[in-house]
Protein backbone atom coordinates (compact mmCIF):
# COMPACT_ATOMS: atom_id res chain seq x y z
CA UNK A 1 0.00 0.00 0.00
CA UNK A 2 1.42 3.33 -1.00
CA UNK A 3 1.56 5.68 1.97
CA UNK A 4 4.05 8.49 1.26
CA UNK A 5 2.45 11.61 -0.20
CA UNK A 6 4.28 14.49 -1.87
CA UNK A 7 4.35 16.40 1.43
CA UNK A 8 5.55 13.29 3.25
CA UNK A 9 8.33 12.73 0.71
CA UNK A 10 9.43 16.38 0.99
CA UNK A 11 9.38 16.11 4.78
CA UNK A 12 11.51 12.95 4.63
CA UNK A 13 14.14 14.74 2.54
CA UNK A 14 14.13 17.90 4.65
CA UNK A 15 14.17 15.93 7.91
CA UNK A 16 17.12 13.82 6.78
CA UNK A 17 19.03 16.92 5.66
CA UNK A 18 18.17 19.53 8.29
CA UNK A 19 19.10 17.64 11.43
CA UNK A 20 21.52 18.57 14.19
CA UNK A 21 24.09 19.54 11.54
CA UNK A 22 22.50 22.92 10.85
CA UNK A 23 22.80 23.77 14.56
CA UNK A 24 26.46 22.75 14.92
CA UNK A 25 28.08 23.46 11.55
CA UNK A 26 28.29 27.26 12.00
CA UNK A 27 30.71 26.65 14.89
CA UNK A 28 32.86 24.21 12.91
CA UNK A 29 32.95 26.54 9.92
CA UNK A 30 33.83 29.53 12.10
CA UNK A 31 36.85 27.60 13.42
CA UNK A 32 38.01 26.10 10.12
CA UNK A 33 37.17 28.79 7.55
CA UNK A 34 35.90 31.93 9.27
CA UNK A 35 33.25 33.94 7.38
CA UNK A 36 34.42 32.20 4.19
CA UNK A 37 32.11 29.43 5.42
CA UNK A 38 29.20 31.40 3.92
CA UNK A 39 30.73 30.98 0.48
CA UNK A 40 31.28 27.28 1.26
CA UNK A 41 27.53 26.97 1.90
CA UNK A 42 26.78 28.64 -1.43
CA UNK A 43 29.25 26.45 -3.35
CA UNK A 44 27.91 23.28 -1.73
CA UNK A 45 24.31 24.30 -2.43
CA UNK A 46 25.19 24.99 -6.07
CA UNK A 47 26.92 21.62 -6.43
CA UNK A 48 24.07 19.75 -4.82
CA UNK A 49 21.57 21.38 -7.15
CA UNK A 50 23.06 19.21 -9.90
CA UNK A 51 22.99 16.16 -7.62
CA UNK A 52 19.32 16.86 -6.84
CA UNK A 53 18.52 17.20 -10.55
CA UNK A 54 20.13 13.82 -11.20
CA UNK A 55 18.12 12.12 -8.44
CA UNK A 56 14.90 13.80 -9.56
CA UNK A 57 15.47 12.56 -13.11
CA UNK A 58 16.39 8.97 -12.21
CA UNK A 59 13.78 8.72 -9.45
CA UNK A 60 11.09 9.66 -11.96
CA UNK A 61 12.22 7.01 -14.45
CA UNK A 62 13.12 4.18 -12.03
CA UNK A 63 10.68 4.25 -9.09
CA UNK A 64 11.96 1.10 -7.37
CA UNK A 65 12.85 0.74 -3.70
CA UNK A 66 16.57 1.17 -3.15
CA UNK A 67 17.28 4.39 -5.03
CA UNK A 68 21.04 4.62 -5.73
CA UNK A 69 21.41 0.83 -5.92
CA UNK A 70 18.72 0.61 -8.59
CA UNK A 71 20.29 3.37 -10.69
CA UNK A 72 23.80 1.89 -10.50
CA UNK A 73 22.49 -1.58 -11.35
CA UNK A 74 20.52 -0.37 -14.38
CA UNK A 75 23.38 1.61 -15.87
CA UNK A 76 26.62 0.03 -14.68
CA UNK A 77 25.76 -3.54 -13.79
CA UNK A 78 25.30 -5.71 -10.72
CA UNK A 79 28.74 -5.23 -9.19
CA UNK A 80 28.49 -1.43 -9.25
CA UNK A 81 25.01 -1.79 -7.78
CA UNK A 82 26.38 -3.96 -4.97
CA UNK A 83 29.17 -1.49 -4.18
CA UNK A 84 26.64 1.32 -4.05
CA UNK A 85 24.22 -0.50 -1.72
CA UNK A 86 27.04 -1.82 0.49
CA UNK A 87 28.54 1.64 1.04
CA UNK A 88 25.14 3.27 1.47
CA UNK A 89 23.85 0.68 3.94
CA UNK A 90 27.08 0.84 5.96
CA UNK A 91 26.75 4.61 6.16
CA UNK A 92 23.13 4.51 7.30
CA UNK A 93 23.34 1.80 9.96
CA UNK A 94 26.52 3.18 11.56
CA UNK A 95 25.50 6.81 11.10
CA UNK A 96 22.33 6.28 13.15
CA UNK A 97 24.47 5.75 16.24
CA UNK A 98 26.06 9.16 15.66
CA UNK A 99 22.67 10.82 15.09
CA UNK A 100 21.12 9.48 18.30
CA UNK A 101 24.26 10.47 20.21
CA UNK A 102 23.83 14.04 18.97
CA UNK A 103 20.16 14.06 20.01
CA UNK A 104 21.00 12.85 23.52
CA UNK A 105 23.72 15.51 23.70
CA UNK A 106 21.13 18.25 23.15
CA UNK A 107 18.65 16.70 25.59
CA UNK A 108 21.23 16.48 28.38
CA UNK A 109 21.47 20.28 28.30
CA UNK A 110 18.03 20.31 29.94
CA UNK A 111 18.72 17.51 32.44
CA UNK A 112 21.58 17.64 34.98
CA UNK A 113 20.91 13.99 35.90
CA UNK A 114 21.31 12.94 32.27
CA UNK A 115 24.43 15.07 31.84
CA UNK A 116 26.02 13.43 34.88
CA UNK A 117 25.40 9.80 33.96
CA UNK A 118 26.78 7.88 31.00
CA UNK A 119 24.39 5.02 31.80
CA UNK A 120 21.32 7.28 31.65
CA UNK A 121 22.48 8.68 28.29
CA UNK A 122 23.10 5.17 26.97
CA UNK A 123 19.66 3.95 28.05
CA UNK A 124 17.95 7.00 26.55
CA UNK A 125 19.81 6.53 23.26
CA UNK A 126 18.76 2.89 23.10
CA UNK A 127 15.15 3.78 23.92
CA UNK A 128 15.04 6.37 21.13
CA UNK A 129 16.52 3.96 18.58
CA UNK A 130 14.15 1.09 19.32
CA UNK A 131 11.04 3.22 19.73
CA UNK A 132 11.53 4.78 16.31
CA UNK A 133 12.36 1.35 14.87
CA UNK A 134 8.99 0.06 16.15
CA UNK A 135 7.19 3.06 14.67
CA UNK A 136 8.78 2.36 11.30
CA UNK A 137 7.83 -1.32 11.47
CA UNK A 138 4.19 -0.27 11.99
CA UNK A 139 4.17 1.54 8.65
CA UNK A 140 5.54 4.40 6.59
CA UNK A 141 2.43 6.53 7.09
CA UNK A 142 3.09 6.93 10.82
CA UNK A 143 6.73 7.74 10.14
CA UNK A 144 5.70 10.26 7.46
CA UNK A 145 3.39 12.07 9.90
CA UNK A 146 6.32 12.43 12.30
CA UNK A 147 8.51 13.82 9.51
CA UNK A 148 5.88 16.37 8.45
CA UNK A 149 5.49 17.61 12.04
CA UNK A 150 9.25 17.77 12.52
CA UNK A 151 9.73 19.71 9.29
CA UNK A 152 7.44 22.53 10.41
CA UNK A 153 8.64 22.55 14.04
CA UNK A 154 12.26 22.68 12.84
CA UNK A 155 12.32 24.85 9.72
CA UNK A 156 9.87 27.56 10.84
CA UNK A 157 11.88 28.64 13.96
CA UNK A 158 15.09 28.68 11.90
CA UNK A 159 13.63 30.91 9.21
CA UNK A 160 11.95 33.24 11.76
CA UNK A 161 15.26 33.58 13.61
CA UNK A 162 17.00 34.39 10.31
CA UNK A 163 14.49 37.14 9.49
CA UNK A 164 14.89 38.78 12.91
CA UNK A 165 18.69 38.39 12.89
CA UNK A 166 19.07 40.28 9.61
CA UNK A 167 17.96 43.46 11.44
CA UNK A 168 21.05 43.06 13.66
CA UNK A 169 23.42 42.20 10.82
CA UNK A 170 26.87 43.82 11.10
CA UNK A 171 29.02 43.61 7.93
CA UNK A 172 32.10 44.20 10.10
CA UNK A 173 31.63 40.70 11.54
CA UNK A 174 32.49 39.28 8.10
CA UNK A 175 36.02 40.68 8.15
CA UNK A 176 38.55 39.28 7.65
CA UNK A 177 36.53 37.15 5.25
CA UNK A 178 39.10 34.36 4.75
CA UNK A 179 41.34 34.32 7.85
CA UNK A 180 42.45 30.73 7.12
CA UNK A 181 43.15 31.45 3.45
CA UNK A 182 41.04 30.74 0.37
CA UNK A 183 42.33 27.18 0.32
CA UNK A 184 40.10 26.46 3.33
CA UNK A 185 37.07 26.67 1.01
CA UNK A 186 37.37 22.97 0.14
CA UNK A 187 37.56 22.15 3.86
CA UNK A 188 34.34 24.08 4.40
CA UNK A 189 32.61 22.25 1.56
CA UNK A 190 33.75 18.89 2.97
CA UNK A 191 32.24 19.82 6.36
CA UNK A 192 28.93 20.88 4.80
CA UNK A 193 28.55 17.90 2.47
CA UNK A 194 27.29 15.65 5.25
CA UNK A 195 24.48 18.11 5.92
CA UNK A 196 23.19 17.37 2.41
CA UNK A 197 23.11 13.62 3.04
CA UNK A 198 19.48 12.77 2.45
CA UNK A 199 18.90 14.63 -0.81
CA UNK A 200 18.20 11.20 -2.32
CA UNK A 201 15.71 10.17 0.37
CA UNK A 202 12.55 10.13 -1.77
CA UNK A 203 14.11 7.60 -4.18
CA UNK A 204 14.83 5.00 -1.49
CA UNK A 205 11.25 4.06 -0.42
CA UNK A 206 10.07 4.61 -4.03
CA UNK A 207 7.54 1.77 -4.15
CA UNK A 208 5.72 3.25 -1.15
CA UNK A 209 5.37 6.73 -2.66
CA UNK A 210 2.00 7.82 -4.04
CA UNK A 211 2.26 8.81 -7.68
CA UNK A 212 5.68 7.06 -7.80
CA UNK A 213 8.08 8.69 -10.25
CA UNK A 214 6.33 12.03 -10.72
CA UNK A 215 6.04 12.55 -6.97
CA UNK A 216 9.65 11.49 -6.36
CA UNK A 217 11.01 13.99 -8.89
CA UNK A 218 8.99 16.92 -7.53
CA UNK A 219 9.70 16.04 -3.89
CA UNK A 220 13.45 15.87 -4.51
CA UNK A 221 13.62 19.38 -5.97
CA UNK A 222 11.23 20.91 -3.40
CA UNK A 223 13.09 19.19 -0.55
CA UNK A 224 16.40 20.50 -1.89
CA UNK A 225 15.03 24.07 -2.01
CA UNK A 226 13.53 23.99 1.50
CA UNK A 227 16.61 22.33 3.00
CA UNK A 228 18.97 24.81 1.33
CA UNK A 229 16.96 27.77 2.65
CA UNK A 230 17.03 26.27 6.15
CA UNK A 231 20.84 25.96 5.87
CA UNK A 232 21.85 29.19 4.18
CA UNK A 233 19.78 31.82 5.97
CA UNK A 234 20.64 30.81 9.57
CA UNK A 235 24.33 30.39 8.64
CA UNK A 236 24.43 33.88 7.16
CA UNK A 237 22.56 35.26 10.17
CA UNK A 238 25.03 33.75 12.66
CA UNK A 239 28.02 35.05 10.72
CA UNK A 240 26.58 38.56 10.60
CA UNK A 241 25.22 38.83 14.13
CA UNK A 242 28.21 37.75 16.25
CA UNK A 243 31.98 38.13 15.70
CA UNK A 244 33.61 34.99 14.28
CA UNK A 245 35.52 34.18 17.47
CA UNK A 246 32.31 33.65 19.48
CA UNK A 247 30.51 30.97 17.43
CA UNK A 248 33.89 29.28 16.88
CA UNK A 249 33.99 28.38 20.59
CA UNK A 250 30.28 27.75 21.11
CA UNK A 251 28.56 24.36 21.19
CA UNK A 252 25.27 26.07 20.23
CA UNK A 253 26.11 28.83 17.73
CA UNK A 254 22.55 29.47 16.48
CA UNK A 255 21.22 29.56 20.06
CA UNK A 256 23.99 32.04 20.88
CA UNK A 257 22.98 34.31 18.01
CA UNK A 258 19.28 33.99 18.94
CA UNK A 259 20.03 34.97 22.53
CA UNK A 260 22.09 37.94 21.34
CA UNK A 261 19.32 39.27 19.06
CA UNK A 262 16.04 38.31 20.75
CA UNK A 263 16.76 37.07 24.24
CA UNK A 264 17.32 33.92 26.35
CA UNK A 265 13.85 32.57 25.58
CA UNK A 266 14.69 32.49 21.86
CA UNK A 267 17.82 30.47 22.60
CA UNK A 268 15.68 27.96 24.49
CA UNK A 269 13.29 27.64 21.54
CA UNK A 270 16.23 27.04 19.19
CA UNK A 271 17.59 24.37 21.55
CA UNK A 272 14.22 22.58 21.54
CA UNK A 273 14.09 22.88 17.75
CA UNK A 274 17.52 21.22 17.58
CA UNK A 275 16.22 18.25 19.62
CA UNK A 276 13.16 17.95 17.38
CA UNK A 277 15.38 18.17 14.28
CA UNK A 278 17.61 15.40 15.60
CA UNK A 279 14.65 13.14 16.31
CA UNK A 280 13.31 13.76 12.80
CA UNK A 281 16.68 12.93 11.27
CA UNK A 282 16.96 9.76 13.36
CA UNK A 283 13.45 8.67 12.38
CA UNK A 284 14.13 9.37 8.71
CA UNK A 285 17.44 7.50 8.60
CA UNK A 286 16.01 4.49 10.42
CA UNK A 287 13.34 4.41 7.70
CA UNK A 288 16.08 4.67 5.07
CA UNK A 289 18.32 2.02 6.62
CA UNK A 290 15.44 -0.44 6.48
CA UNK A 291 14.79 0.12 2.78
CA UNK A 292 18.25 0.67 1.29
CA UNK A 293 19.06 -3.05 0.87
CA UNK A 294 15.57 -4.35 -0.07
CA UNK A 295 15.96 -4.44 -3.87
CA UNK A 296 19.51 -5.80 -3.70
CA UNK A 297 18.32 -8.56 -1.36
CA UNK A 298 15.46 -9.37 -3.75
CA UNK A 299 18.00 -9.56 -6.58
CA UNK A 300 20.07 -12.06 -4.61
CA UNK A 301 23.20 -9.93 -4.11
CA UNK A 302 22.58 -8.92 -0.49
CA UNK A 303 21.38 -10.70 2.65
CA UNK A 304 18.10 -12.33 1.53
CA UNK A 305 16.32 -11.91 4.88
CA UNK A 306 16.48 -8.12 4.48
CA UNK A 307 13.95 -8.32 1.63
CA UNK A 308 11.22 -9.82 3.81
CA UNK A 309 8.09 -7.71 4.29
CA UNK A 310 5.87 -7.81 7.35
CA UNK A 311 2.69 -9.80 6.50
CA UNK A 312 0.42 -7.19 8.08
CA UNK A 313 2.21 -3.85 7.77
CA UNK A 314 4.08 -4.41 4.50
CA UNK A 315 7.30 -2.93 5.90
CA UNK A 316 10.80 -4.47 5.66
CA UNK A 317 10.72 -5.37 9.36
CA UNK A 318 13.77 -7.66 9.36
CA UNK A 319 15.89 -5.01 7.64
CA UNK A 320 14.70 -2.34 10.08
CA UNK A 321 15.48 -4.50 13.11
CA UNK A 322 18.92 -5.56 11.84
CA UNK A 323 19.90 -1.97 10.99
CA UNK A 324 18.76 -0.73 14.41
CA UNK A 325 20.59 -3.58 16.14
CA UNK A 326 23.87 -2.61 14.44
CA UNK A 327 23.38 1.03 15.42
CA UNK A 328 22.53 -0.08 18.95
CA UNK A 329 25.74 -2.09 19.24
CA UNK A 330 27.76 0.79 17.75
CA UNK A 331 26.61 3.01 20.62
CA UNK A 332 28.78 0.96 22.93
CA UNK A 333 31.88 2.43 21.30
CA UNK A 334 30.85 5.95 22.22
CA UNK A 335 30.62 5.19 25.93
CA UNK A 336 34.11 3.67 26.12
CA UNK A 337 36.90 6.23 26.42
CA UNK A 338 39.49 4.03 24.71
CA UNK A 339 37.32 3.64 21.61
CA UNK A 340 36.06 7.22 21.31
CA UNK A 341 38.58 7.93 18.55
CA UNK A 342 37.44 4.81 16.72
CA UNK A 343 33.83 5.99 16.94
CA UNK A 344 34.72 9.43 15.52
CA UNK A 345 36.52 7.73 12.62
CA UNK A 346 33.48 5.57 11.92
CA UNK A 347 31.29 8.69 11.85
CA UNK A 348 33.58 10.27 9.26
CA UNK A 349 33.52 7.01 7.31
CA UNK A 350 29.73 7.08 7.27
CA UNK A 351 29.87 10.58 5.80
CA UNK A 352 32.26 9.58 3.04
CA UNK A 353 30.45 6.36 2.18
CA UNK A 354 27.27 8.32 1.47
CA UNK A 355 29.16 10.07 -1.32
CA UNK A 356 30.00 6.90 -3.24
CA UNK A 357 26.32 6.21 -4.09
CA UNK A 358 26.05 9.84 -5.30
CA UNK A 359 29.08 9.25 -7.51
CA UNK A 360 27.60 6.08 -8.99
CA UNK A 361 24.22 7.77 -9.44
CA UNK A 362 25.73 10.66 -11.39
CA UNK A 363 27.68 8.17 -13.52
CA UNK A 364 24.47 6.14 -14.05
CA UNK A 365 22.57 9.19 -15.28
CA UNK A 366 25.42 10.06 -17.64
CA UNK A 367 25.58 6.48 -18.96
CA UNK A 368 21.82 6.04 -19.38
CA UNK A 369 21.37 9.40 -21.11
CA UNK A 370 24.34 8.72 -23.36
CA UNK A 371 22.89 5.34 -24.32
CA UNK A 372 19.58 7.03 -25.12
CA UNK A 373 21.35 9.76 -27.10
CA UNK A 374 23.28 7.22 -29.16
CA UNK A 375 20.10 5.25 -29.83
CA UNK A 376 18.15 8.36 -30.86
CA UNK A 377 20.96 9.98 -32.81
CA UNK A 378 23.89 12.23 -31.87
CA UNK A 379 23.16 15.21 -29.62
CA UNK A 380 20.03 13.96 -27.86
CA UNK A 381 19.93 14.61 -24.09
CA UNK A 382 23.18 16.58 -23.98
CA UNK A 383 21.91 18.98 -21.29
CA UNK A 384 21.15 16.12 -18.93
CA UNK A 385 24.56 14.62 -19.64
CA UNK A 386 26.23 17.93 -18.73
CA UNK A 387 24.25 18.05 -15.47
CA UNK A 388 25.38 14.51 -14.64
CA UNK A 389 29.02 15.35 -15.44
CA UNK A 390 28.94 18.43 -13.17
CA UNK A 391 27.31 16.41 -10.37
CA UNK A 392 29.97 13.70 -10.73
CA UNK A 393 32.82 16.23 -10.66
CA UNK A 394 31.39 18.02 -7.62
CA UNK A 395 30.95 14.81 -5.60
CA UNK A 396 34.48 13.72 -6.51
CA UNK A 397 35.87 17.09 -5.40
CA UNK A 398 33.92 16.81 -2.13
CA UNK A 399 35.43 13.39 -1.46
CA UNK A 400 38.90 14.86 -1.99
CA UNK A 401 38.16 17.57 0.59
CA UNK A 402 37.43 15.03 3.33
CA UNK A 403 41.08 14.01 3.40
CA UNK A 404 43.34 11.13 2.49
CA UNK A 405 43.18 9.20 5.78
CA UNK A 406 39.41 8.76 5.89
CA UNK A 407 39.33 8.16 2.14
CA UNK A 408 41.76 5.25 2.58
CA UNK A 409 39.58 3.72 5.29
CA UNK A 410 36.49 4.16 3.12
CA UNK A 411 38.29 2.43 0.26
CA UNK A 412 39.01 -0.50 2.57
CA UNK A 413 35.33 -0.64 3.60
CA UNK A 414 34.36 -0.88 -0.08
CA UNK A 415 36.93 -3.61 -0.71
CA UNK A 416 35.74 -5.53 2.36
CA UNK A 417 32.38 -5.96 0.66
CA UNK A 418 33.86 -7.85 -2.32
CA UNK A 419 33.96 -11.26 -0.56
CA UNK A 420 30.30 -10.76 0.36
CA UNK A 421 29.45 -10.09 -3.27
CA UNK A 422 31.31 -13.21 -4.37
CA UNK A 423 29.45 -15.25 -1.75
CA UNK A 424 26.04 -13.93 -2.77
CA UNK A 425 26.78 -14.30 -6.47
CA UNK A 426 28.07 -17.88 -6.29
CA UNK A 427 25.28 -19.01 -3.94
CA UNK A 428 22.69 -17.61 -6.30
Amino acid sequence: MRGLSLLGAVALIVGNMVGTSVYTLPALLARETGPLGILAWVVTAAGYLFVALVYASLGTRYPETGGPYVFAREALGEFAGFQSVWAYWFSAVVGNAAIVTGVVGYIEGFSPALAGSEMYRFVLAQALLWTLCLINVLGIRISARIQISVMFLNVVPLLLFSIVAFFYFEPANLTPFAPKGWGSLVTGVALIVWAYSGIESATVPAEEVRGTGHTIGRATLIGYAVGTAAFLFPALAVAGVVPNAEPATSARPIALAAERTVGPWAATIIAFAAIIAGLGTLNGWILMAGRIPVSAARDGIFFPALARLHPRYGTPHVSLIVATLIGSISLGLYFTDTTLGVFDTIVLLSVLTTLLPHLYTAAAEWMLRRRGALAAGAGGGWRTQVIAIIAFAFVLWSMYGIGATITRWAFLVILAGIPLYIGFKTRR
